[in-house]
């Protein structure tokens, strides 16, 4: 139904030496000039244990540790990192504003660890369908282009009003692609639909766009709950909250579908052409995996 996107933007999270210039000094390995650390993502995700137990043993990264990291201990890390040339790798995915702000590449993997694109997908409590039907027409029809999805997170990222206040202006000035997802003679007749999201950029951007969309289009009224990933899962099967529009599948977050997914529905991408990898900055000269062992 789709076509598949290019990649645009993307999320880093990252470890540093302390260092300047592009090429190992003296007789520093490549692995000292990263500091001998790949910096992840958030624990439990199922990307870290594909770094651990595939990436890292495919390409015999066993001088590297794996660390723990969230989204805004990358953002400092790679803007003081960038601003003095300084060797950081960690991982990365694709849609985020970083890689285009600070001029950062994914590293080559011949092995295709990191496998095939992901998608941010759409859920939602099981039997959602039959209770708000209305609603789980508009979550399938649901869906962003690279250059759209792009937008709205560097809105949220930008300083000024708040999150909701800026996706609002967005979405006023992009009428015509938000009523291609409304259902036709919809009413919500003030009826509560409960959203959970975690503290991603996208997830954030997202989120926001389709309370709007409820709140604004449908007649509902929208509650919103920021939580850690593992809760987002574990509220929607619970049945305390009625759906999602931040799942990173099959990769990223396949773990959390796993052990949930038979309790949930899906509704189908809402972004697709999402890439994964170990990312390092322009100026570092390794453009593959297979050369951090060196």
């Amino acid at each position: 139904m789709f076509k598949k996107l290019t990649v645009g933007l993307a999320l880093l999270i990252f470890t540093q030496f302390i260092g300047v210039g592009c090429q190992p000094e003296g007789d520093q390995t490549i692995p000292e000039r990263f500091d001998n650390e790949i910096i992840g993502i958030d624990a439990g995700a199922e990307l870290m244990d594909t770094v651990e137990y595939e990436v890292m043993d495919v390409y015999d990264l066993d001088e590297y540790e794996l660390i723990d990291s969230s989204e805004p201990a990358m953002i400092a890390q790679i803007e003081s990192a960038v601003e003095s040339e300084e060797w950081i790798v960690g991982i990365g995915w694709t849609p985020h504003w970083k890689f285009q702000k600070f001029g950062l590449k994914f590293l080559d993997d011949p092995e295709n660890t990191f496998g095939d694109d992901e998608n941010i997908e759409a859920l939602g409590r099981m039997g959602l369908s039959n209770d708000m039907p209305e609603v789980t027409e508009l979550l399938e029809n649901y869906y962003l282009t690279d250059e759209e999805l792009g937008e709205l997170m560097q809105l949220v990222e930008d300083p000024g009003d708040s999150e909701r206040e800026k996706i609002i202006g967005w979405a006023e000035e992009n009428q015509e692609t938000i009523h291609e997802w409304i259902p036709e003679d919809t009413d919500g007749k003030g009826e509560i639909v409960k959203l959970l999201y975690n503290n991603w950029t996208d997830a954030i951007a997202t989120t926001n766009l389709i309370a709007y969309v409820l709140e604004q289009e449908m007649n509902y009224e929208v509650e919103m709950k920021m939580v850690d990933v593992a809760f987002v899962f574990q509220g929607l099967v619970s049945g305390d909250f009625d759906a999602m529009v931040c799942a990173w599948l099959p990769l990223t977050q396949a773990s959390y579908w796993e052990t949930y997914g038979d309790g949930l529905e899906n509704y189908g991408p809402l972004y697709e052409g999402a890439e994964l990898g170990l990312v390092v900055p322009d100026y570092v000269e390794v453009d593959s995996i297979e050369e951090m062992s060196e």
